[in-house]
């Protein structure tokens, strides 16, 4: 029998499940070889199905869809080891998990790691102020090298000392040292960027709301110049206090917005014409309007809500049902809805949607 040609070896291994990859490093000195290469690490994250990582007080998970283009999609649960992440030290009320260049980001009680479980790698940044509160991680992307920038805000009083003031800082990891950013009161609450940011080529975005035009919009943070900035009124402008509106990144280069609305119960999902990047004015296209109404109400806030769109006809959605916040995922088509409760004994965790890679930590 003739030997496959490297070229499909190559194009075969850029398919395959991260679990399995893992372990044929060991097959032999050049798949070992070839899982390091720049290229192929690329080809493989585009390539590779979104899953669900879920913090729980003892333990981590990965959690892996089967099935979604048949009709019965199912889950499995893998453990994480730690390398290194002590999860039961983790005060999940203090907790956030997020993305950030393919890789973990992860903050808990006054500590901060940039984590790839696939590889066991992780990296502490280290502050030595335990009163900065912090929301996110960026970069100058205008710069070849990522030098981290840690985004966030410390609570002070104001002169009177009656009124606490909260002010925004950025800890730059390469001269340990904070620089305060001086913003007027109306680019705060930054609230909605600790635990609903989304990451995007070293910059920050997330869900604020205008009180002079009572719209949501998309704010963001540019870390090479170290300014606020809007980038998008939101689509749905119809909004209540109640209503669950979650920003993701869509396709690798847009973005998508959800809308669960607690008064009806329709998810709308609304995702960019074009490239985040590219320049053009921003236009806003509904992807998809689901009205499940044997779907229970959620609790999006309090648990939080994580979501991806497969292949742009499926929605997977995670978050905890409103009677005793127990964690469900839900798979719905226009012809389909299934839920899959987990994790009945969770009292407390944290969750987020991740891209399995092998992405090395700078």
């Amino acid at each position: 029998m003739a030997p496959v040609p490297w070229e499909l070896e190559e194009d075969i291994l850029s398919r395959l499940r991260p679990r399995s990859l893992v372990r044929f490093r060991s097959v032999c000195k050049r798949w070992n070889d070839l899982l390091d290469e720049k290229w192929f690490i690329n080809s493989h994250f585009t390539r590779s199905r979104p899953e669900l990582i879920f913090v729980t007080n003892s333990k981590i998970y990965s959690i892996e869809f089967i099935g979604l283009d048949g009709v019965d999609p199912r889950i499995e649960f893998h453990e994480l080891g730690s390398s290194g992440i002590p999860h039961q030290e983790i005060k999940l009320t203090c907790t956030n998990i997020n993305t950030f260049d393919g890789l973990l980001f992860l903050n808990y009680f006054k500590k901060t790691a940039v984590w790839n479980p696939w590889l066991r790698q992780v990296k502490w940044l280290e502050y030595e102020d335990n009163m900065f509160d912090v929301h996110g991680l960026g970069y100058d992307n205008t710069k070849p090298e990522k030098v981290y920038k840690i985004f966030g805000g410390f609570i002070c009083l104001r002169k009177n000392q009656q009124v606490y003031h909260q002010r925004v800082a950025i800890y730059e990891c390469a001269s340990h040292a904070f620089k305060f950013i001086d913003t007027p009161d109306e680019d705060w609450p930054i609230d909605n960027a600790k635990r609903f940011h989304v990451s995007f080529k070293g910059n920050l975005y997330w869900i604020s709301w205008n009180p002079n035009t009572a719209e949501n919009y998309i704010r963001s943070f540019d870390f090479s110049r170290d300014i606020f900035k809007p980038f998008s009124v939101l689509p749905c402008r119809k909004n209540k206090a109640k209503d669950g509106l979650i920003l993701s990144v869509f396709k690798g280069d847009c973005f998508s917005v959800l809308k669960l609305c607690y008064a009806t119960r329709t998810i709308e999902i609304w995702v960019t014409k074009n490239k985040i990047d590219d320049g053009h004015q921003v236009v806003w296209i509904n992807l998809m309007t689901l009205q499940p109404s044997y779907m229970p109400n959620i609790v999006s806030k309090c648990f939080g809500l994580s979501y991806f769109i497969y292949d742009n006809t499926t929605l997977i959605m995670a978050c905890a049902e409103e009677d005793n916040g127990a964690p469900c995922i839900y798979i719905i088509k226009r012809d389909m809805f299934k839920k899959i409760q987990i994790g009945s004994e969770w009292l407390q965790y944290v969750h987020c949607v991740y891209v399995p890679n092998f992405i090395p930590l700078p």
